[in-house]
């Protein structure tokens, strides 16, 4: 029976990678696939030890990697929020 990659993936539905582990992480002893996996001088390294993470996680690293400009995306535009003119509605109900 092949062992599954122990790293957690996926942005909006957090999941184990489906892919079948091919070695362990020098550091953390959890079996990766090699897409989880880097060659460093001391050995093969899981992304998460390598991002100084305790958790196989990899949505950590996405949400890192969120530089100031894309921080604002999740800000609601306060123009849009309180406008009560409903003449520049952007969604029509056809119901």
């Amino acid at each position: 029976m092949s062992i599954q990659c122990a790293m957690i993936i996926g942005f909006l539905v957090p999941h184990q990678c489906e892919n079948r582990a091919v070695a362990s992480c020098s550091r953390c002893s959890r079996q990766f696939c090699d897409e989880h996996l880097q060659v460093t001088p001391t050995g093969l390294v899981c992304l998460a030890c390598q991002q100084g993470l305790d958790k196989p996680v990899l949505v950590a690293q996405t949400a890192s990697s969120f530089d100031e400009h894309d921080l604002k995306s999740f800000i609601p535009d306060s123009d849009w929020e309180s406008s009560d003119d409903d003449s520049g509605d952007l969604f029509a109900d056809l119901s």
